[in-house]
């Protein structure tokens, strides 16, 4: 491998916005979509999430050790992007909301999301959960249920491409979350927080929508959807962040996506310079990873 950078950079007319610029905007947006009247309905907040996915948790792990603190991975996601309204093989009940497919050096870990409307209630007047919330967290274990059948789960990691080199020899534990209404109401009755606390398994979390922020690790990540064509899995991007720069490090990742040039194109937070100039340089970075020698990758550079 040569020990010199093989692709060239191009300075941009315009750089991409900065990170504390987004999140303000994001917040701004999310903090007027929480709070209006009408109250927001699921299909609002699955359009969100789907615009800013950085508010989405759990990108980098859910799971505990020992119902300890949450391990998280320093490994970006898969595709480094989230996936919204996953295809699940042969499922063909009610599929995920939302999924990460988070990974570190031991564990591949599907992170299942289930989203309702932030105005669902979680107790009935007697302290007994609504039957909307056991009705969400049923869906869970149906989920649960599919990936105990192991022909589900070498079916799900074909489609995901995740069969391959060190991949195949990690453990696979999938894991669950549900964002389910808001705090004031959650904890609006002091003898049932400790009640809430025993909602959920070990491998299951619960938050409410008050607990989501973005997260400044998700500057680079997009919501993609995924399909089969032809028996191909095919992922493609449906939002971009505002934040995206065009790095040698993501370029396989980007190479595998479709849709982007749309999907930049659609982001009303990027100038027109600017998206322009993503558009143009999509097929240089397409071509280099075609390179036999494509030498070191400098972590920083981003155009």
């Amino acid at each position: 491998m040569k020990l010199i950078p093989t692709y060239q950079m191009e300075t941009p007319p315009e750089r991409a916005m900065e990170w504390r610029d987004f999140e303000h905007l994001i917040l701004s947006k999310w903090e007027e979509l929480l709070n209006r009247t009408p109250v927001p309905t699921e299909p609002d907040m699955q359009e969100f999430l789907e615009r800013y996915p950085s508010m989405v948790p759990c990108a980098y792990n859910i799971q505990r050790f020992k119902n300890g603190p949450r391990l998280e991975s320093g490994h970006l996601p898969w595709m480094n992007g989230l996936i919204s309204q996953p295809v699940l093989p042969s499922f063909h009940h009610h599929i995920p909301d939302f999924m990460w497919l988070s990974r570190n050096s031991a564990r591949l870990e599907p992170v299942l999301i289930e989203i309702e409307a932030p105005s669902k209630r979680w107790w009935k007047a007697n302290g007994d959960p609504t039957a909307d919330l056991t009705q969400a967290l049923g869906q869970i274990t149906r989920w649960k249920t599919w990936f105990e059948d192991s022909v589900n789960v070498i079916k799900f990691k074909e489609m995901y491409g995740l069969e391959w080199g060190e991949t195949v020899k990690r453990q696979f534990k999938p894991s669950y979350l549900l964002i389910y209404g808001r705090e004031v109401e959650a904890n609006s009755k002091p003898d049932l927080i400790g009640q809430r606390s025993h909602l959920a398994e070990a491998d299951v979390d619960i938050m409410t929508y008050d607990r989501l922020y973005p997260d400044p690790r998700a500057l680079q990540q997009v919501c993609m959807k995924v399909k089969i064509d032809k028996g191909e899995t095919v992922f493609k991007a449906i939002s971009v962040p505002a934040t995206m720069t065009l790095k040698p490090s993501l370029a396989r990742y980007r190479s595998r996506l479709s849709g982007l040039e749309e999907a930049i194109n659609s982001n009303k937070h990027i100038s027109p310079k600017r998206k322009e100039f993503l558009i143009r340089r999509l097929p240089y970075w397409n071509e280099w990873l075609k390179s036999p020698e494509k030498g070191i990758v400098i972590g920083g550079d981003e155009e």
